[in-house]
């Protein structure tokens, strides 16, 4: 059977066949195989299709698990698995497209301009992906906005606040973020921009090269892995490359880690240990689940992101360097 978008808003609507919805269900967990199909769809219409699924998947988890508690399993340690196999990689394909049930991350359409404003006004870093397939981890109290569809020679986006990027390369079309007080301009690479009202522009270099220009000025610094390039006094570039610049994007940088029914309580201590952060909680229920997980190739957002769906849980950032993690119910 074709999947048309005809047979998608049915499966919205709720009004397709049993045949039709096991269709549907089949193509969504090959998307990673064959995304084509999804761009039918647009963002209003995919979120939509992701969030449904998504809210069947974690019911299926729930119910299972309050089944296995009737059956006299042990109502105090759970095993959660979030395997890249089988169903589970329908969870990670909704974090690789940004769909989470967080009620404190908005976008709003400007219909003249067509471009999307998307803010995070809650208190840990969510992830967005932009139309070329970038993607944005935006900072809380921060807002990006961008085109529905990058046109013309440039990819422009506009951000306030701080976000991790993760740029699609495209040598032909630069990516460009236009802040306050500086314009940051790439080709593919990843790097971090803060950019807040009251605290010193930065732009700081993961991967790749990175050229900075502070607007007001031909001043222009050329930055790579490492190193950062501070606006002091709203007024001269500074670029520096120290031990300190390195830890501070020590959370972006990728590892891969692996997990085999381990406590939650034991997971968070090798989490600060690789990437040099405080992450902690206080609920004995939640330290005390147990976790199987395989992270290849992840940054610290990237983990967090999938531990906090697996157990029902979320997470506040107390400062850059500390993450509380507390239970949903």
């Amino acid at each position: 059977m074709k999947i048309t978008p005809e047979i998608i808003e049915k499966y919205l609507n709720n009004t397709c066949s049993w045949e039709e919805k096991r269709e549907v269900d089949d193509w969504y967990r090959s998307f990673d195989d064959n995304p084509d199909s999804l761009r039918l769809m647009n963002e209003v219409e995919q979120d939509s299709l992701k969030r449904s699924m998504y809210n069947r998947f974690k019911n299926g988890i729930a119910g299972k698990l309050n089944s296995g508690t009737q059956n006299g399993t042990n109502n105090k340690i759970y095993t959660l698995v979030c395997v890249v196999s089988g169903i589970a990689a329908l969870l990670l394909l909704i974090f690789k497209t940004g769909v989470t049930d967080q009620p404190s991350v908005y976008s709003k359409e400007h219909n003249q301009s067509q471009k999307v404003a998307f803010s995070n006004s809650g208190f840990g870093i969510y992830k967005k992906m932009l139309p070329d397939g970038s993607l944005v981890w935006l900072s809380p109290n921060s807002t990006i906005t961008y085109p529905q569809k990058f046109t013309g020679n440039y990819r422009e986006v506009t951000l306030a606040g701080e976000a991790f990027f993760e740029v699609s390369k495209d040598i032909k079309h630069p990516f460009i973020i236009s802040s306050n007080e500086l314009t940051t301009k790439v080709w593919g690479t990843s790097f971090r921009v803060k950019a807040y009202n009251n605290l010193p522009a930065e732009v700081s270099v993961l991967t790749g090269k990175v050229s900075v220009n502070k607007n007001s000025s031909n001043a222009q610094v050329m930055l790579s892995p490492g190193e950062k390039a501070t606006l002091v006094n709203h007024q001269q570039l500074v670029k520096n490359s120290n031990a300190r610049v390195k830890a501070e994007m020590r959370i972006w940088k990728k590892v891969s880690l692996s997990f085999d029914n381990v406590k939650i309580k034991q997971i968070f201590p090798e989490l600060n240990k690789n990437f040099g952060i405080n992450i902690y909680s206080a609920d004995p229920k939640l330290n005390d689940l147990v976790f199987t997980g395989d992270f290849t190739d992840q940054s610290l957002p990237a983990i967090l992101d999938m531990i906090k769906e697996s157990i029902n849980a979320n997470y506040s950032m107390e400062d850059e360097r500390t993450f509380l993690f507390k239970t949903n119910n």
